[in-house]
């Protein structure tokens, strides 16, 4: 009770402190408009300052979508699953909680729950451990890293490890399945790697739903930092970007994007660059493109790198929104990361599975592989390269990561294991046990948030600075043991959750004779 009372007196502060205008609401279809008079955060994203209009869209389950759409409801901004909030709401009214935790470093602030007019029960916003991370992360993304620490290919991290001083593979020569539908938009394949290993592997090309209406993606890149190969993350935003001059092909071809493009709310295919099927979708056009010389190196400056600059069209489109990577995209990189054909050493740039027709679609019949590779690919070259450079930072790593039996760091943790549905044979409890996991998740997933929020500053930390590997050994232990006490804490309260909500045993009693 103390804790309700607590967040309600929070929450009607910020509210007030917060917005430059009380928020309307429209009770009909739980819709509030309101101004926020400084940037705040929502799951995957930062909003600017400014007007916005939150919507509860109706559903018979316990789990509600929340759209966030500009001012005046032209355009959609986001949209985002929520669970039940139960803190009382007294008086009402539509207000907003926000988490303030990180704000004195000068992140913004994130909105934790809406309370929609005319009931008590809200919604709270559900954060993934990635999303918070990027967050919190995006200034590292042009971090100027000294010595042997690199930005690592890891989307939203920067490690401390091993210098990339050798480049990636050519782009392979490979195929474009055919668009699955409207609305998804080509992302191209690419070379990764972790920042302990000597080896890259292909993240295949996939076909993948834009997050919003508007929205382009700029691919990644690989580009020379003076010392080392550095990954520039790929994001979604209005503009294509500069993604280093890499002609990764169906309609990147080093600069912009010509394989496709919004037209009233609705994505048009160029049918002369991409692989659309007509009977699918017929929001398409022909335009031909001559785009010269095919050049398959798949990285920036450096020796034989691809020489080119950002435009000042693509300055801006760097300075402006972005939208990272969205969930089926990180899942897409990762089982591609576990896939030991992928790797560079095993497919000599060749790899079997170049492209697939939606995310993670790995073993679909539409998956394509590549027809060869984009130049001859040397594996004893390549370890060489990287051994002859390395520090002791690699071992530190792998020792770690050896004798580790939990995840090191809070954004290595498996997604939380929900329970099974409650089943006590009555409707009503059954619902308030339901609603007392999603509290129950939505609490975890914070606190794994602010844990990830507070290992990543240490790492930034890191690597500004000269640090002695003794030093980033010290470190990284105290995160795994952060990260397993957290961990072991959780397991424990959703058991505890669960013994609760066990229906109380009936006793037969037998009748006397």
């Amino acid at each position: 009770m103390r804790k309700a009372i607590l967040s309600l007196l929070l929450a009607t502060f910020l509210f007030a402190v917060v917005f430059a205008r009380l928020a309307n609401a429209d009770e009909w279809d739980k819709k509030t408009i309101v101004t926020f008079n400084q940037d705040v955060a929502i799951p995957g994203q930062v909003l600017p300052a400014g007007t916005y209009v939150f919507k509860l869209l109706r559903s018979g389950s316990d789990r509600f979508v929340v759209q966030v759409w500009t001012a005046h409801e032209e355009q959609i901004v986001a949209s985002m699953i929520t669970v039940g909030d139960s803190y009382p709401n007294p008086s009402g009214d539509a207000y907003f909680v926000l988490d303030t935790s990180g704000t004195d470093e000068g992140y913004p602030p994130a909105v934790s729950s809406w309370f929609f007019a005319g009931g008590n029960e809200g919604r709270a916003f559900i954060y993934s451990g990635y999303s918070t991370s990027r967050l919190v992360s995006d200034q590292a993304t042009s971090l100027v890293v000294p010595g042997a620490a690199s930005v690592s290919s890891q989307v939203g991290q920067v490690g401390v490890g091993v210098a990339i001083t050798n480049p990636p593979p050519a782009i392979p020569i490979y195929d474009q399945p055919a668009c699955p539908g409207d609305g998804y938009v080509w992302t191209p394949g690419y070379w990764d790697r972790t920042d302990d290993s000597a080896d890259y592997y292909w993240v295949p090309g996939t076909w993948v739903l834009a997050p919003e209406v508007g929205l382009l993606w700029t691919p990644g890149y690989w580009g020379w930092g003076g010392d080392a190969f550095v990954w520039h993350e790929g994001y979604w935003g209005p503009q294509v970007g500069f993604y280093g001059g890499i002609d990764y092909g169906f309609g990147y071809f080093g600069v912009g994007f010509v394989g496709g493009r919004w037209d009233n709310g609705r994505f048009l295919y160029n049918r002369a660059v991409t692989n659309v099927n007509i009977e699918v979708t017929r929001n398409v056009y022909n335009e031909e493109v001559n785009h010269g010389n095919v050049n398959r190196v798949s990285f920036n400056g450096g020796n034989g790198g691809i020489d080119a600059r950002p435009t000042p069209q693509e300055e801006a489109a760097e300075r402006g929104r972005h939208i990272p990577p969205v969930e089926a995209q990180l899942q897409h990189a990762q089982a591609a990361r576990g896939n030991p054909e992928l790797r560079a050493s095993a497919n000599l740039g060749k790899p079997a599975i170049a492209a697939t027709p939606r995310p993670g679609a790995f073993a679909d019949n539409g998956v394509l592989k590549a027809r060869e590779a984009g130049a001859p690919y040397s594996v004893a070259a390549n370890r060489d390269a990287a051994t002859d450079r390395a520090d002791l930072r690699t071992d530190i790593r792998a020792n770690t990561r050896a004798t580790r039996s939990t995840p090191l760091h809070a954004k290595d943790l498996p997604a939380i294991e929900r329970p099974s549905a409650p089943n006590s044979g009555d409707a009503k409890l059954d619902k308030k046990y339901m609603q007392q996991q999603d509290e129950l998740v939505a609490k975890q997933e914070v606190e794994r948030q602010q844990l990830q929020r507070q290992q990543d500053k240490e790492h930034q930390r890191l690597a500004k600075q000269t640090t002695d590997d003794q030093k980033i050994q010290q470190i990284e232990q105290q995160h795994q043991q952060q990260t397993q006490q957290m961990a072991q804490r959780h397991s424990q309260e959703m058991r505890d959750l669960q013994q609760g909500q066990q229906p109380p045993r009936q006793t037969a009693s037998k009748s006397r004779e």
